[in-house]
């Protein structure tokens, strides 16, 4: 997909996406060390930046996929090919870093557990990869069922989506709820499909018009805007931190919760009615090549960062000790750094024949 082929404010919902999943992997150290300092509200509002970013990339699956009419051959070879193969080649290189620093021997129980993305591997983030593969698989039939549907009906489509849409934000509520019982959540192929609601909703809010004929984009920018950062910084002032130091350990909410599906649902609009703006429109001709650069490079950001980001601690803890600076300059520094040399590993790759299709990239 070329420049004029894209959805540009995707496109920067993608790139502030991965930079949010980075802040919340550099911060884990400074998360636990603050609690109970000033510098908790700014370590703790780094580290939840995940808990829209994760919401939001599965949103825009959600937004790029819904409504393809894709064959069952296609949708394999286009779709999870895509995700599969940088995932096979990434997932190997952590094992075998894992192997050879870390375990200092060959753990084939070790190897499995970062294959799958347990926590406490180097493999911490391929969790996301089967759980996009579920959301891909769950986007096919919805497909499939909107393809037959509007053969029989004119406009299926639409009603068929708002009454998911529905549907999904009614089970994110009774998710929190425990309607089910926690039993039934504990199976993490359940959770894994329980993130089709956020591609749901991420094809609805694309594909409906909120008051956007009565109020000027701008306003509907600046609306989504105020929203998102009073949800956000009340869910980090009024949860997270007293919840924290009340329990003594680091405390969020899941993604499968009302407030984190309504900051994440306001931080969509916000960029949606954003893009119609004269303002977005210069940010994209003054900042679009790098923009869509980032934004080509995230899913290989994705899988890659988490090893960077492990080794630039193990480097510079030879010089400093990480845990005692100061988490307000260190995390966005140690973010910054990450996607820097993320990128240029990425790069370097990109440029070297028969790896392209390897690394990730878009």
């Amino acid at each position: 997909m070329n420049k004029s082929e894209r959805i540009f404010y995707f496109d920067v919902l993608r790139v502030m996406a991965i930079i949010g999943i980075i802040f919340c992997h550099a911060s884990i150290i400074y998360v636990v060390k603050d609690m109970g300092t000033p510098n908790f509200y700014f370590s703790a509002f780094y580290d939840c930046l995940r808990d829209f970013s994760v919401p939001i990339f599965v949103m825009l699956s959600g937004a790029l996929l819904i409504g393809k009419r894709d064959s069952l051959i296609h949708f394999f070879k286009k779709r999870l090919s895509r995700i599969l193969i940088p995932f096979i080649f990434w997932a190997i290189i952590s094992i075998t870093y894992s192997f050879i620093n870390i375990k200092h021997s060959i753990d084939i129980n070790h190897g499995l557990d970062i294959f799958f993305g347990h926590g406490g591997t180097m493999g911490v983030t391929f969790w996301f990869v089967w759980m996009i593969i579920i959301v891909y698989i769950g986007v096919f039939i919805i497909n499939k069922i909107m393809e037959y549907g509007n053969k029989k009906r004119e406009g299926f489509d639409k009603k068929f989506i708002g009454a998911l849409a529905i549907l999904s934000v009614a089970y994110i509520i009774m998710f929190q709820q425990h309607i089910f019982g926690s039993a039934y959540y504990s199976l993490l192929l359940s959770y894994y499909i329980s993130f089709i609601t956020f591609a749901i909703i991420g094809y609805w809010l694309v594909n409906t018009n909120f008051a956007e004929n009565k109020v000027k984009p701008a306003m509907l920018a600046i609306i989504a805007a105020i929203l998102s950062a009073l949800l956000y910084i009340s869910y980090i002032c009024f949860y997270v931190i007293p919840t924290s130091i009340a329990k003594n350990h680091f405390t969020y909410l899941g993604y499968f919760t009302i407030q984190i599906l309504t900051i994440s649902v306001c931080i969509f609009l916000m960029f949606k009615y954003l893009s119609k703006t004269e303002i977005f429109k210069k940010i994209e001709d003054k900042y679009g090549n790098i923009i869509i650069s980032l934004s080509k490079y995230s899913y290989g950001i994705y899988l890659c960062h988490y090893l960077v980001l492990f080794n630039i601690k193990l480097f510079l803890s030879s010089y400093i000790d990480l845990t005692v600076q100061n988490s307000i300059v260190w995390i966005p520094l140690l973010v910054i750094i990450t996607l820097i040399i993320s990128v240029m590993i990425l790069w370097i790759l990109n440029k070297i024949p028969y790896v392209k299709n390897i690394t990730g990239i878009s």
